[in-house]
């Protein structure tokens, strides 16, 4: 699950996952229920997926926001027309905080699968490759 603050590559990571976790569950009810997506009335079989892809994206958001220093009364942005596209576009730019802030310490993304550096022993004639 996500921390408390994310940086800009992991924003991305989940509201992509969201969208297409959403759009694998959405063709998964509409193959069971014989039936095809529909826009309007959006049955609530439908309406489910959707709604937990938006769960998750607003989630993303609102670590974002505590990763740039922003409160979580910034999240309120993404409901507003037009302003929101600003707003996903700003946190998608928007560089995070470097240091420990009230939300937490920064997160690296995919922490435990960058490469670690190992110090090797000094031996005579060996040089170190970097």
């Amino acid at each position: 699950m996500m921390n408390n603050r994310i940086g800009r590559l992991e924003l991305l990571f989940w509201w992509t996952a969201s969208i297409f976790c959403a759009g694998i569950m959405l063709a998964i009810v509409a193959a069971v229920t014989n039936a095809t997506i529909k826009t309007y009335p959006l049955p609530i079989l439908q309406a489910i997926p959707l709604i937990a892809a938006s769960i998750f994206m607003l989630k993303a958001a609102l670590s974002r926001f505590h990763d740039i220093g922003w409160p979580g009364w910034g999240l309120l942005l993404m409901f507003l027309p037009l302003v929101n596209v600003l707003t996903v576009f700003f946190l998608a730019i928007a560089p995070g905080q470097k240091n420990a802030n009230p939300y937490g310490e920064p997160t690296v993304f995919l922490q435990r699968l960058r490469k670690i550096e190992v110090k090797a022993p000094d031996l005579p004639g060996v040089t170190a490759v970097r």
